[in-house]
C-alpha cells in the first residue's frame, strides 16, 4: 500500500508500482484520515507512506499499532537527522526521498519487504538524543510557538520564575545559548507538523484540545559539538518576559 494525498502523484505512483509482478498493490485511501481505518483493514506487508507538513509520528505509531507487521518506508522531499532518527525509533522501516529515480524505489521496497532496513540514502550527520521530562516538553513546545515566559507560566498554572528556572536548566541539558536556540530545536524536533491521530478515526489540531499539541519526550541534538565558546557553567539566558 502506499500513501499520498496529491492525487497525481498517486496516479503516477500506482503506475510505477504495478509494474513490478511481485507487488499487489492494495487501493490507497485518498485522505489521511482514511490511512489507520485502511491500514487495520488490510494489514499491507509495506506502507509508502508520502510524509508531509500534516503529519507527526503520532501517525506512524498509530499506524503500528493498527498492523504491527507492517513495514513502513517514509516518503519525503527532505528527511532531517532530527525526523530520522526519531522515525526510526518508532518503527520505521526506511526512507525513500521523493526525488529518487523510479528503478531506485522499487529497489528500495523490494528490500524492506524481505525484512531489510533502508536507511543507506540518508547521511545522518553525528546526532545524540536528550530526554525531556513532561513538563520541559510542554515548555518547549509553548516556546516553539513563540510565548514569552509570562504566557507560558499562565498556559502550565505555574510561576515566571519557575518558567525561567526551567529554561536555565534546558539551555545546560541541551546546549542551546538562548531562549531562540531552544525555540529552533523544538520546531525541528515536532516532527513535522501538529496533526494528531486521536485513534478514533479523526484528526485533531492544536486549537481544539490540549492533547493536539506534540509532546516531544526527547530532543535529537545534530552535532551538539560544533558549538563553542559556552561558559563552563550553562547558559544563564533566560529572558523574555
Amino acid at each position: 500500500m502506499f500513501f499520498t494525498d496529491e492525487p497525481p502523484l498517486a496516479v503516477g505512483t500506482s503506475c510505477v508500482l504495478s509494474t513490478v509482478s511481485s507487488f499487489e498493490v492494495v487501493g490507497p485511501p485518498s485522505k489521511v484520515i482514511d490511512l489507520v481505518p485502511a491500514v487495520r483493514r488490510d494489514r499491507p506487508d509495506v506502507l509508502l507512506l508520502d510524509f508531509h507538513a500534516g503529519m507527526t509520528l503520532a501517525l506512524i505509531s498509530s499506524l503500528r499499532a493498527a498492523a504491527p507487521d507492517c513495514r513502513i518506508v517514509l516518503w519525503a522531499r527532505v528527511i532531517s537527522d532530527e525526523l530520522a532518527q526519531q522515525a526510526r525509533e518508532a518503527g520505521v522501516a526506511g526512507f525513500v526521498l521523493r526525488t529518487c529515480e523510479n528503478q531506485q524505489l522499487i529497489e528500495e521496497l523490494v528490500s524492506v519487504s524481505l525484512g531489510q532496513e533502508r536507511f543507506e540514502h540518508h547521511a545522518a550527520g553525528a546526532s545524540t538524543k536528550v530526554e525531556l521530562t513532561r513538563r520541559e516538553s510542554q515548555i518547549v513546545g509553548l516556546l516553539a510557538q513563540g510565548l514569552r515566559n509570562k504566557e507560558i507560566a499562565t498556559c502550565l498554572g505555574i510561576t515566571e520564575g519557575t518558567v525561567k528556572g526551567y529554561l536555565v536548566q534546558l539551555f545546560q541539558k541541551v546546549g542551546a545559548r538562548d531562549r531562540f536556540e531552544l525555540a529552533v530545536l523544538g520546531l525541528k524536533n515536532a516532527y513535522c507538523g501538529h496533526a494528531y491521530w486521536d485513534g478514533q478515526g479523526a484528526f485533531v489540531t492544536e486549537p481544539e484540545q490540549e492533547r493536539a499539541r506534540p509532546f516531544l519526550r526527547s530532543l535529537v541534538l545534530v552535532e551538539p559539538n560544533r558549538r563553542t565558546g559556552y561558559p563552563e557553567n550553562g547558559h544563564k539566558v533566560a529572558s523574555g518576559e
